[in-house]
């Protein structure tokens, strides 16, 4: 089935593609390293009602506009949408998403922070560079009291992981707490 480009809506560069009855969209906010896509997809479910199929955040390869427009297209092509092909056969598709508990993402994300940072696999990362990366890791999973997970992985005091979080922020390499303040009430209001 072929892919039908829809013309872009809004006043930031955005990405609409539709391949019959699939419709994705995705903005792109440029992060230090580049484009992060937050990808929305709706479809038909397995019962025939138009539902939300997949909900995707993901670092974009593309540096500039029409790399990142090129990029985003091929992405749709080979991930998006046959994922989401598959998705709409599942029972459960367009049923509202449970909120993961507090105990859950530091769970998770204690798991990650071990398995990801373990000694044989951090490599030759400074402890700089591996809190910055933890810290966004938790605080993409919205964890609670993080600096003392850290600290405790690894084995150094809580004020040790703030500053290297300030360092991290002062290079850019972590949003300043302000920004994410922002960004989430922003959101709350639904802008």
């Amino acid at each position: 089935m072929a892919i039908e480009q829809i013309s872009l809506t809004a006043k930031r560069f955005d990405f609409a593609e539709r391949q019959g009855d699939t419709f994705a969209t995705a903005e792109f906010k440029r992060v230090s390293s580049g484009f992060m896509g937050h990808w929305v997809v709706s479809g038909k479910s397995s019962v025939g009602l138009p539902s939300v199929l997949l909900v995707l955040s993901v670092a974009m390869k593309g540096r500039d506009v029409p790399e990142l427009y090129s990029e985003a297209t091929s992405f749709a092509e080979k991930f998006v949408f046959p994922m989401a092909a598959h998705l709409a056969s599942t029972p459960s598709v367009g049923e509202p998403l449970p909120r993961l508990s507090v105990e859950n993402r530091q769970m998770i994300f204690n798991e990650h922070m071990h398995q990801q940072f373990a000694k044989n696999r951090a490599g030759d990362l400074t402890l700089q560079t591996q809190t910055e990366a933890l810290f966004n890791m938790a605080s993409y999973l919205e964890v609670v009291a993080p600096l003392k997970l850290i600290a405790e992985f690894q084995g150094v005091a809580v004020s040790t992981v703030e500053t290297r979080v300030k360092i991290g922020r002062a290079s850019g390499k972590i949003p300043k707490a302000s920004e994410v303040r922002a960004r989430k009430a922003l959101l709350k209001k639904g802008l």
